[in-house]
């Protein structure tokens, strides 16, 4: 599945290095231009290329053993869920069939894992998880009337075994999710439109629409039509009464561009059950005012006190000069014609990776990558300096919780899992998304009957970073070490933002992960009445809708062990008296450790001076535990609201910054598909994974957010950019080692003064050499939603 990258520059760069006995420091200019005079031959074009950044193959230790299902193994699902289940195809299913969403790899128990891993143990047995909706009349009850959700795991598939069904339960706090509050698949969002349709386009209903909204509502529903209605996420379920409700708006969209041309139409919409035909419009409101049905509505539009809201002024909408087009515009800026630089590897690759197991290695780093539907990229068995530090680190979910003056901004919270990260990992653009010298790798996943695929979701690279990584000038030296990481990066685009998440590992056993968010902005339409405390207009009727984006991940670690504990070491003010000199007291600070003793949640700044996890059984030469420390570099961005109508307890984990719990083999996951429409009961609850468990020398578990508070404003028109809605986490050794660990890479200078020696320690910082950068390669590049290469077909058991 590896697409071998050639990365690429539209000119050639040819590197002018002076050629000299003796290293010199930087010149100005013109004395560059002298010495070119004096001695051209130094500055002459090499005609002999620097070595090319072909891959280079790691073995890797161990199998991959969280890899995703492969074809077949998706297959030999498939056929014996649709033996078992008599299964219809999705794309002929209808909310009264059986059918299956979703089949990928259920990872085996870290206890299963480790013992393959680290002590020879079998390798673990592969199983397969499925997503199956039943809504044929026998899977119907009183207490499911339209249906269920189940988890089936299957297997083994690795093994002489015949493969076994068995329900999924010991992850979940229940085995079935009811229609009602599952997951809101294609059918929910197809019937939902035809309540849409049916009345938008209705006699009665269309010359309201056209007059508040534009012209655009006659081509409601049409393919490519620049109009649209969205439904508010989650819905609103009533237990009680058993009704289900949503809010919904609608968009102008030209340019795909919606989420920034709303309308001021809002209508709330009953969808109960799985017939369609029996949905209806509850209300509407306009300018904020409530009309409890169609014919209010039209009536209050039909009279003379009607106030009407100025409508989006769309005759520009589809042309480059509109606010809402996000390619070049305006004048050209003194030379921004040239390329702007680019990294390169003049002299190879110096990282190496098995495409077999997606195993990969830089500098005493390596690890392996897993990917899913749900949350993209996860790594496994991270190591530095052959030293396990994480058993796992990933993301598990990122929630969008909007506050506004409307109805549909006010009942708004997306739970991104639900969409998929995985599967919105489109095609990363080489020399843009990712720098020149990037290796592009691509995915499969398996959904909805197809094995999909997708050509670059993800890309790793070395790249030097724009400062040195230490550095000191002393009375008879100076020394500077170059700074030198690896990255893994990601992006998803989910609706209308682009999750940007880079993995970045250091030379002495740091590793960061940032998340930054760009795209349109989801927009309200701006009320001069209400809209001041919630945004800011920052357009003809626009918006900019203030939300909350909180994502939360799991970090498994095994600090020198796992047997870990965490402290937190608060940097505290006092008084305090030296027996050097007892008659004084003297105003200074120390140090206070404590040990958090019980699963518990944190917020960063109860998290005090230094936070640790720490190993309860190894300590350096020094007698300190080996740790690592936790820094948040980011602002104190959180959830500020709390027991909203969007979120119930299926996201405790996003009150608080950081939870610490007991690992455990059946709390694997903080969130689930299947959550984002179930506030009071989901299938994953994480409140009841902190019970009071000691986690003293204990196995332990960080869950941890990155958070972003973003009030949008004219900075975010057209589009969000990355360089401010940026969040991250820092994990760094502390005491870990006896020193620090860069001293040993090669990529440093030492100049004594006295001897005039430059020691580069062996590497040629002057490669006599032309730089060949090949042509950058975009062809192959898919955004589609998904690219299937074969379908699972039930009736031959074969791939085609």
């Amino acid at each position: 599945m590896h697409l071998l990258k050639d990365i690429a520059c539209i000119l050639a760069a040819v590197t002018t290095i002076v050629e000299a006995a003796s290293p010199r420091q930087s010149r100005p200019d013109y004395y560059q231009r002298l010495l070119a005079k004096r001695n051209p031959s130094s500055f002459a074009r090499r005609d002999t290329a620097c070595s090319p950044s072909f891959p280079q193959e790691a073995i890797a230790p161990k199998k991959n053993i969280w890899a995703d299902l492969d074809t077949a193994e998706a297959q030999i699902v498939f056929d014996l869920l649709n033996d078992v289940y008599n299964l219809t195809q999705l794309e002929n299913a209808t909310p009264y069939d059986n059918y299956i969403m979703w089949i990928e790899a259920l990872r085996p128990n870290k206890t299963d894992a480790v013992a393959y891993l680290d002590h020879e143990g079998p390798l673990p047995e592969r199983w397969a998880r499925a997503s199956l909706f039943f809504g044929a009349e026998e899977h119907t009850s009183e207490k499911y009337p339209n249906g269920f959700w189940k988890e089936l795991q299957i297997g083994p598939l690795n093994t002489n075994a015949t493969p076994a069904i068995k329900d999924l339960e010991y992850l979940y706090t229940k085995s079935k999710v009811a229609y009602e509050v599952g997951y809101k698949d294609k059918f929910r969002w197809a019937d939902a439109q035809l309540v849409f349709n049916q009345v938008f386009l209705s006699d009665s209903m269309l010359p309201v629409l056209v007059d508040l909204i534009g012209e655009e509502m006659k081509l409601y529903g049409q393919e490519g039509a620049p109009i649209e209605c969205w439904a508010t996420d989650p819905y609103e379920y009533n237990k009680e009464t058993g009704r289900t409700t949503s809010w919904a708006t609608v968009f102008l969209n030209y340019q795909g561009a919606g989420d920034i041309t709303p309308s001021g139409v809002f209508l709330n919409v009953d969808i109960t059950g799985r017939n369609s035909s029996e949905y209806f419009v509850t209300k509407w409101v306009y300018n904020n005012i409530v009309y409890n049905s169609n014919e209010e509505f039209r009536k209050a539009w039909e009279s003379k006190s009607f106030v009407k809201l100025p409508k989006v002024n769309s005759s520009k909408m589809n042309t480059t000069d509109s606010f809402i087009f996000v390619g070049q515009q305006g004048a050209t800026r003194q030379l921004d014609e040239k390329l702007a630089p680019i990294s390169v590897e003049p002299q190879g690759r110096r990282w190496k990776f098995s495409e077999e197991q997606r195993y990969f290695t830089w500098m005493d780093w390596e690890f392996y990558v897993a990917w899913s539907r749900d949350v993209g990229i996860t790594l496994y068995d991270l190591k530095f300096k052959g030293q396990r530090i994480a058993f796992e680190f990933g993301l598990q979910e990122a929630i969008a919780e909007y506050a506004g003056d409307d109805p549909y901004q006010a009942h708004t919270t997306y739970f991104d899992r639900s969409y998929g990260f995985g599967n919105n990992a489109f095609g990363l653009l080489p020399g843009f998304d990712c720098p020149y010298n990037a290796e592009m790798f691509n995915v499969t996943w398996h959904s909805k009957g197809e094995n999909n695929y997708h050509n670059n979701s993800y890309c790793a690279f070395e790249f030097a970073e724009d400062y040195p990584f230490a550095r000191h000038t002393a009375s008879d030296y100076a020394s500077v070490t170059k700074n030198p990481t690896f990255n893994l990066r990601t992006i998803s685009t989910i609706g209308n933002y682009d999750y940007n998440f880079l993995y970045k590992f250091y030379l002495d056993g740091t590793f960061e992960v940032s998340v930054r968010a760009a795209g349109y902005i989801q927009g309200a339409y701006y009320s001069e009445e209400t809209g001041s405390p919630f945004g800011y207009r920052i357009n003809q009727a626009l918006s900019g809708s203030f939300h909350d984006h909180v994502l939360n991940f799991k970090a498994d670690f095994d600090i020198a062990g796992q047997k870990n504990r965490v402290t937190n070491t608060a940097l505290k003010a006092t008084n305090y008296t030296f027996p050097w000199d007892p008659e004084n007291v003297y105003s200074t600070k120390i140090k206070e450790r404590s040990i958090i003793e019980e699963e518990t949640y944190l917020n960063w700044a109860e998290a005090g001076g230094v936070l640790l996890i720490e190993s309860d059984e190894q300590n350096n030469t020094w007698g300190n535990p080996k740790a690592y420390r936790v820094i948040y570099p980011g602002g104190d961005a959180r959830r500020i609201a709390q027991n909203t109508k969007t979120i119930g307890i299926n996201a405790e984990w996003a009150n608080h910054d950081l939870t610490f719990t007991k690992q455990k083999d059946h709390e694997v996951f903080s969130s689930h598909v299947l959550d984002a429409q179930d506030l009071q009961d989901p299938i994953v609850n994480f409140g009841s994974y902190v019970d009071g468990e000691s986690i003293d020398g204990e196995d332990l578990v960080c869950w941890f957010n990155l958070a972003l508070h973003h009030l949008p404003n004219t900075q975010d028109l057209p589009n969000t950019i990355f360089t401010t809605a940026e969040s991250s986490i820092i994990f760094t050794p502390f005491n870990y080692f006896d020193s620090e660990q860069s001293r040993d890479t090669l990529q440093q200078l030492y100049y004594k003064y006295e001897d005039s020696e430059w020691n580069f320690h062996g590497v040629d910082v002057n490669p006599q050499c032309e730089l060949q950068i090949p042509e950058l390669k975009f062809s192959g590049i898919s955004y589609e939603a998904s690219k299937p290469i074969n379908k699972l077909n039930v009736s031959l058991g074969i791939l085609y």
